[in-house]
């Protein structure tokens, strides 16, 4: 079969978080079962602005889709939505992250921003015959912010690459790999957006070094949050023991980060699903996040980890210091996060992928 994948985000993982390496990884699963993906992005940096890029690939789109032969068009978010519904072939809109939620989790320019664009992710979708998404949350989302109809959503959820996060299948490296993690390193790794609530977990920090001054965070991602939260760190007076790395260069070096810590923390409050929890969770991380939104579907609560309620950075903190204090929790936590991981490999989810989309060509 021939895929076409409607892809205007950012191509690279480091800048395209999430979205980019659950494209990406989805299309080379494809192509090792011996489809042909086709991944139709912006030609060269032209507009500079992305939103103009974006923009500008969508309206071009109708004549690029032309010049090829595809049985399978896939739209991604706001990807196809002039062509969605009458593309001569069978197409599907894929929605990573419920655009109209995450535009409530922001403020000033990103929220206008991400409202504006929901409404074309709201077009594309209800044109679309089938529509895909990560999570239950996020259909039940579509249904109730962009009018679709249950029948046409089906859930395909993000996957990952366990050969990149799982260092060996040997239990005994495995057990040598933990015990050589810095005992109380805390590590999050997030696009610095206000809705994952990074705020709260530094503030939650001040309270874990008070019964744990050892504790050491460790905070690897930019963004449009990440000089106020370098100025939250400075007011907080808690420089010492926290560190704003940034943006790293390469993927290798964010591996070797989830193989020195302890735990992994991420208080987010909208996630479509979280291939960052995936990521912990392959690595032998324990987890500590919320109970908004799609998590729980993510990350097993007392299984995988520890969940609190969203935007309370005392019972965050306390749940930080269960878990770097208790050993055998943590021990548990991250033989099943391992083998809950396995559940989404890039085979069975590109297996989960075809089945969905049959219905289009059957």
């Amino acid at each position: 079969m021939r895929i076409a994948f409607l892809d205007s985000w950012l191509q690279d993982a480091a800048s395209g978080s999430g979205t980019a390496v659950a494209i990406g990884g989805l299309a080379r699963s494809l192509q090792d079962q011996g489809h042909q993906v086709e991944r139709l992005a912006p030609l060269g940096r032209w507009p500079r602005s992305l939103l103009l890029r974006r923009l500008w690939f969508n309206l071009t789109l109708p004549r690029r889709l032309a010049r090829g032969r595809y049985d399978l068009c896939i739209g991604f978010d706001i990807d196809g939505f002039r062509v969605s519904g009458r593309a001569g072939v069978a197409y599907a809109c894929s929605i990573k992250g419920v655009l109209a939620e995450e535009a409530r989790c922001e403020r000033g320019w990103p929220r206008l921003m991400l409202w504006s664009l929901s409404r074309l992710e709201r077009l594309n979708a209800r044109r679309a015959a089938l529509v895909l998404s990560t999570s239950r949350y996020c259909c039940e989302r579509i249904q109730a912010d962009y009018g679709v109809p249950a029948e046409r959503l089906v859930v395909v959820p993000e996957g990952i690459d366990l050969t990149l996060w799982v260092p060996s299948i040997e239990s005994d490296a495995l057990a040598q790999l933990d015990a050589g993690r810095e005992p109380f390193t805390v590590l999050c790794v997030a696009r610095q957006y206000a809705r994952k609530r990074v705020t709260d977990l530094l503030a939650a920090f001040p309270l874990v070094l008070a019964q744990l001054p050892q504790a050491r965070l460790v905070v690897i991602g930019d963004g449009p949050e990440h000089g106020a939260l370098c100025q939250q760190v400075a007011a907080l007076g808690i420089g010492a023991s926290v560190q704003l790395l940034g943006a790293l260069a390469s993927d290798q070096q964010v591996r070797a980060w989830y193989q020195r810590a302890a735990i992994f923390c991420l208080p987010s409050i909208q996630e479509g699903f979280g291939i960052v929890f995936l990521e912990a969770m392959a690595s032998g991380l324990p987890v500590v996040s919320t109970t908004a939104t799609a998590i729980p579907e993510v990350v097993p609560h007392g299984q995988a980890g520890l969940l609190v309620p969203p935007r309370d950075s005392a019972a965050l903190a306390g749940a930080i210091l269960t878990l770097l204090r208790d050993t055998a929790l943590q021990k548990h936590c991250r033989q099943f996060g391992r083998d809950h991981a396995r559940r989404f490999s890039w085979d069975q989810v590109a297996a989960t992928f075809l089945a969905a989309v049959q219905r289009l060509r059957s």
